[in-house]
């Protein structure tokens, strides 16, 4: 990680310094949404500072907005645009299915253009990253109950927002995170995890991932729109199931841990 040590001689108050060169990294792309800081006494050694003046540094960031404290301590870049937008869509999506097809386009829009700026910009420890997240999806892809694949699926394609090098991207993507997620869940909710649809899916993510390692940015883009219109036809073909009465339970005959309350 990018950090570079505080020199002692400077006039300026360490923490002021401290704040500045992390806050630097966030708004410049090299610290991205989610992305956890390292432990205080690790960091510290980094930066060459005082525990005290990286506390002070670190309290100043999370009360600014750019970072927050995470489940198990320590801090981790804040999503700055999730509460204002994600939040409030993701709960919109639970109450009325049938507006997951206006995330649809907005999807199409962004992984569209995200998959083919990936393809031309990703770095080694990109493509790394962009293959951990897609064989964790295949992984989830193929069990029988398929736990989590939504999830795996949305992690997955923010790998790919990360590796496009757009800071603007990348954290609009990060921030609507819980919102795409809730695409994805309806996505394979619509179909009931069917195991056809679910390999059609499955080899459509691989045609995105063969796409970006051959740094083919064309082919990229295709392979991304022809999933995405894979996926508006489903929801064009079953979505008006999920509108009647009877169809608000969805069907339990895999007994996703997804779908259950």
């Amino acid at each position: 990680m990018p950090f570079k040590p505080v020199h002692s001689y400077t006039r300026t108050r360490i923490a002021d310094v401290v704040s500045d060169q992390i806050r630097a990294l966030i708004t410049s792309g090299a610290l991205l949404p989610g992305q956890r800081l390292p432990a205080e006494r690790n960091l510290s050694e980094q930066l060459n500072v005082s525990r005290p003046s990286l506390r002070e540094a670190l309290i100043r960031l999370e009360s600014d907005g750019f970072i927050q404290a995470a489940a198990r301590s320590g801090f981790v870049v804040s999503d700055v645009t999730a509460p204002l937008v994600s939040a409030p869509l993701a709960a919109l999506l639970s109450q009325h299915p049938t507006a997951s097809a206006d995330v649809l386009e907005l999807r199409h829009g962004l992984e569209s253009l995200a998959t083919g700026y990936a393809a031309e910009r990703a770095t080694a420890t990109d493509l790394a990253r962009i293959s951990e997240a897609f064989n964790a999806l295949k992984t989830a892809a193929i069990e029988p109950k398929r736990t989590r694949i939504a999830e795996h699926d949305a992690a997955f394609h923010l790998a790919i927002a990360d590796a496009t090098h757009n800071l603007a991207l990348a954290h609009v993507m990060h921030g609507l995170h819980e919102l795409v997620r809730e695409s994805m869940l309806t996505s394979h909710r619509l179909v009931d995890y069917d195991n056809d649809v679910e390999a059609n899916l499955l080899a459509q993510h691989q045609a995105i991932f063969d796409a970006i390692l051959a740094r083919d940015p064309q082919r990229a883009r295709d392979a991304a729109g022809a999933h995405l219109d894979y996926v508006s036809t489903l929801y064009r073909d079953r979505l008006p199931r999920l509108t009647k009465p009877e169809a608000t339970r969805y069907p339990a005959k895999n007994q996703n841990p997804e779908t259950t309350p």
